[in-house]
């Protein structure tokens, strides 16, 4: 019989990260491309942890799998030791922005872009370093997805996600406002009521969260449907056809503040009770103690967290 000690000199590590990137992804083939290895590689290596282990991990489900109740808990004993080790590896790394040539790509929702747009100037002291910012995909899944598999580095999100995979930090919150063309024939008191606001006909933004539009994801009523004026797939694209006619809409504070002189606009308040639409960035929890990704952090939540640009 093999000893306790010997066995454990024999361990393979790598076993531990393939068991934790198939629990996290709960797929063989998605592991398999996080790791960069094939899926028979994948599936051998569970089978040895199997093994190990003596219990089984992972249950087939449909096309997917599930893990086991002994993984489960497995999972919650080793991942945070995991963690450690690569923090401490990442902290070997060393990052200097004045010399790096290392790019950024960073998903954003809208109106978190437009305020990094304006401010990319700051990076003209760090002539090597690029800054790529993309709108956030349609597919709420997609976008964690792409972060976990390193396609991006940030996420700039309204809501922060579940689970120990991501970390995440509030950097604004801010109100909602109806926006109206300051020569709105019946909106000139700077008043608005709930009637009001269900009579005038409005600017739509077809952006949709757990299943909702924008403004009802943010109220806490339900709101009746409301006669629309157009429909559109941008904040920003919304603001010219307020502008031109006698629609309203409902935006951030911080964009009709940054845009609304621009376009002509008056701010009316909104009249529901409604969740403050708030701005996280979101980045992985293995990536936490890398020097290249906190200075990232660091830059892009001082110019978020500046009220005015």
């Amino acid at each position: 019989m093999v000893s306790n000690k010997q066995n454990s000199k024999k361990f393979d590590l790598n076993l531990l990260r393939v068991f934790v990137s198939t629990y996290e992804t709960q797929s063989v083939t998605k592991s398999a491309e996080e790791l960069d290895l094939t899926q028979s590689s994948v599936s051998n290596a569970l089978s040895r942890l199997k093994g190990a282990l003596g219990s089984e991990l992972f249950t087939r489900t449909g096309r997917g799998i599930k893990p086991t109740r002994f993984a489960v808990d497995f999972y919650e004993h080793i991942h945070e030791h995991l963690l450690g080790i690569d923090k401490v590896m990442e902290g070997l790394d060393s990052f200097d922005p004045l010399t790096s040539r290392r790019s950024f790509v960073i998903y954003c929702h809208e109106a978190a872009l437009l305020r990094l747009q304006k401010q990319l100037h700051v990076l003209d002291k760090y002539p090597g370093i690029s800054l790529i910012l993309k709108e956030l995909p349609p597919n709420d899944a997609r976008i964690y997805e792409d972060l976990r598999l390193e396609k991006v580095d940030l996420v700039i999100d309204v809501a922060p996600p579940d689970g120990r995979v991501f970390q995440s930090q509030l950097l604004h919150s801010d109100g909602l406002v109806c926006i109206a063309s300051q020569h709105h024939p019946r909106l000139k008191n700077g008043q608005m009521t709930k009637q009001v606001y269900m009579e005038e006909s409005h600017a739509l933004l077809n952006i949709r969260r757990d299943n909702l539009t924008f403004v009802e994801w943010l109220v806490s009523d339900v709101l009746p449907p409301r006669r629309t004026h157009s429909q559109h797939s941008s904040l920003l694209g919304m603001l010219p056809s307020i502008s031109q006619s006698q629609a309203i809409a409902t935006v951030p504070e911080t964009l009709f503040e940054e845009y609304g002189e621009m376009f002509h606009l008056q701010s009316l308040p909104f009249p529901f009770e409604t969740k403050t639409f708030d701005t996280y960035m979101v980045w992985p929890s293995k990536m936490a103690r890398n020097s290249a990704l906190t200075w990232i952090q660091r830059l892009v939540k001082s110019l978020l967290e500046k009220r005015h640009v």
